[in-house]
């Protein structure tokens, strides 16, 4: 085996059935599937049994965890697909999702064989669709290619670039996990996906992994569709937006502190200072106050600007003048 993709879900077995066989058509034989099934109620896990048994290819592994309210989260269920992996790379695919490109595999396996060096990351793109709609974009790394062209930086003869740190971080988005591909040593030595996180996982670990990557290649081509999920049918759109924010300091803190790329830490820093902003005007339009103004003073002493300097005292002034009225 070459490729293990793990393949996450619970309860959503009509749309896991396309993200599955968007696997099994794919042209690279040489693969293994790693379904885990997050405790699926008892109707749901009929279905899903049904559509793995249908598979006559031999490459379908199946796990089942305990059922557990609310499910162990995606992070828990993807890290221990991953702990089941014995192929050499490995990938993730949503349950919700599906790869577009039949021959994503193949063409990965040829850019890993031209590479003089061992490759550690090999990243695509995907487009986004909200109820069938595609999202404009750049969302991830659609914006790369000219970045790229504009660096003098030139694709091998498979078409794929090596790519540093310094020109992903020019990127406006970073890889979705869908077309991430990691080489599984790599994966592991870095502590895989952090089940603390509750939001933006995906992003925390490819932070740590281009940080610790010696040979990333970016593959221009759209592999995959995501399928931007609705509250109700989603672990991660469930979470308020404090727990989304409170997500993102944690993981941007990490990036901060224990990132050896000076690049990754500065990027650390100004998104946390964004995120701190988020967070104050959310509480602003709480009608929670003083916790506003915490985290602006946070924002403003991590990043200051005047612009937000007048705005943190416009708050201010505006909260005790609120106070004080009769």
């Amino acid at each position: 085996m070459f490729f293990s993709v793990v393949i996450a879900t619970r309860n959503r077995s009509d749309v896991f059935q396309n993200a599955l066989q968007s696997v099994l058509v794919q042209t690279e034989p040489d693969i293994e599937i790693l379904v885990v099934n997050d405790g699926s109620d008892a109707e749901q896990q009929k279905r899903y049994d049904a559509i793995i048994s249908a598979d006559a290819s031999g490459r379908v592994r199946s796990f089942r965890l305990p059922a557990r309210h609310g499910g162990h989260g995606p992070s828990y269920v993807r890290k221990f697909g991953a702990a089941e992996a014995q192929a050499p790379y490995l990938c993730f695919l949503d349950d919700d999702d599906c790869w577009t490109d039949p021959n994503h595999l193949r063409r990965t396996k040829a850019v890993l064989a031209e590479s003089s060096a061992p490759v550690d990351l090999c990243l695509a793109n995907q487009t986004a669709f909200r109820q069938d709609r595609e999202q404009p974009g750049p969302i991830w790394l659609e914006d790369l290619p000219a970045i790229l062209t504009g660096l003098g930086n030139l694709p091998d003869p498979q078409g794929a670039y090596t790519v540093t740190v310094d020109a992903l971080l020019r990127s406006s988005g970073f890889c979705h996990l869908n077309t991430l591909i990691v080489r599984l040593a790599l994966y592991r030595e870095i502590g895989g996906l952090d089940e603390r996180l509750g939001w933006e996982e995906d992003r925390d670990l490819y932070l740590r992994l281009i940080d610790a990557a010696k040979v990333i290649k970016y593959v221009p081509m759209t592999v995959a569709r995501h399928n931007v999920p609705e509250a109700r049918t989603s672990v991660t759109t469930g979470y308020s937006e404090f727990e989304r924010r409170l997500s993102q300091l944690r993981l941007l803190d990490r990036a901060m502190l224990n990132s050896h790329n000076a690049a990754i830490r500065a990027y650390g820093r100004q998104h946390k200072v964004y995120t701190l902003k988020r967070i104050a005007e959310a509480l602003y339009a709480a009608g929670r106050n003083i916790d506003g103004q915490f985290y602006a003073r946070e924002a403003l002493g991590a990043g200051p600007t005047m612009k937000w300097a007048a705005y943190t005292a416009w708050r201010w002034l505006h909260s005790l003048l609120g106070r004080s009225k009769p």
